[in-house]
């Protein structure tokens, strides 16, 4: 019989998910959700369990990562992790993804490869407004990059009109002619040597992540490295985007390595994976 073999981050999920099985810690950390922090006392006040009971389910939630606690006795307050939160929906987003990269499987309706009503073309300066927006919500989600400080629109048409034809910005747009998605090429370092090695960027509207147009996107900015004969693209990226993971690896991104502790975010400080993509 087979042993199953579990690698760190599915082990972590299986525990958080146990944790949340249960009904009532799945409306604890509801709960919580709503205040930043809140002692057992007023949790059992609004819920109907015993002292014991709440101690016993808030120990479970602590221990699957889902739950943090500070003080000591009466005192000790309890509050959810985001971040913890954002890991396992992250890891659940891009299992979706993998999935919806196969073909023949159930497509969401309007989303289908060929009728998913999506295009992708080159940016334009009146797409300024719609690529600063989509800009700012992945600085916003501390999910895709370092960079703190949001754009503007007419910040991001000043970056568009430096642009050369070797570095494009991409769009996605949908059936509505709205703009869902965008990525660029952008250089990697100024010395001529690297001059056939493509930097990346893919950011996806918040409420459209999930529906295959990262996928899209990056499949389009590889087509568009070839034609501009670049020998190689990378990228830098947080390895606790798991959406992000899945994306790259599927469009066959390998690991170089980690910087540990690259960059201090929100008084945290975070990794940054480096990854590559030799195009031949």
């Amino acid at each position: 019989m087979k042993t199953l073999e579990q690698s760190a981050v599915e082990a972590r999920v299986v525990r958080m998910l146990r944790g949340l099985a249960s009904p009532i810690r799945f409306r604890i950390a509801v709960e919580l959700a709503e205040r930043k922090e809140c002692s057992a006392a007023a949790l059992a006040a609004m819920l109907p369990l015993s002292a014991s009971s709440l101690f016993e389910h808030l120990t479970v939630l602590r221990g699957c990562g889902v739950v943090q606690s500070t003080g000591a006795g009466p005192a000790r307050l309890f509050c959810l992790d985001p971040t913890a939160l954002d890991f396992l929906a992250g890891f659940l987003s891009g299992t979706a993804q993998r999935a919806r990269s196969w073909a023949g499987l159930v497509e969401a309706p309007g989303w289908a490869e060929g009728s998913m009503g999506l295009t992708v073309r080159d940016a334009t300066a009146a797409d300024a407004a719609a690529i600063a927006t989509i800009y700012n919500q992945g600085i916003e989600d501390r999910v895709a990059t370092l960079e703190t400080v949001l754009r503007t629109s007419e910040e991001r048409a000043e970056w568009l009109a430096t642009r050369g034809p070797r570095h494009p910005v991409l769009v996605a747009e949908d059936r509505n002619i709205a703009v869902v998605g965008w990525a660029s090429l952008n250089s990697f370092n100024p010395r001529p040597a690297y001059d056939h090695v493509a930097d990346l960027s893919v950011y996806v509207a918040r409420e459209q992540r999930g529906r295959g147009i990262g996928d899209l996107l990056l499949s389009a900015l590889e087509g568009r490295a070839r034609a501009n004969g670049f020998h190689k693209m990378v990228l830098a990226a947080f390895p606790t985007n798991a959406p992000g993971m899945r994306l790259y690896e599927r469009h066959g991104f390998l690991t170089v390595g980690i910087y540990h502790e690259q960059g201090l975010l929100d008084g945290r400080w975070v990794d940054v994976i480096v990854m590559e993509k030799i195009l031949g």
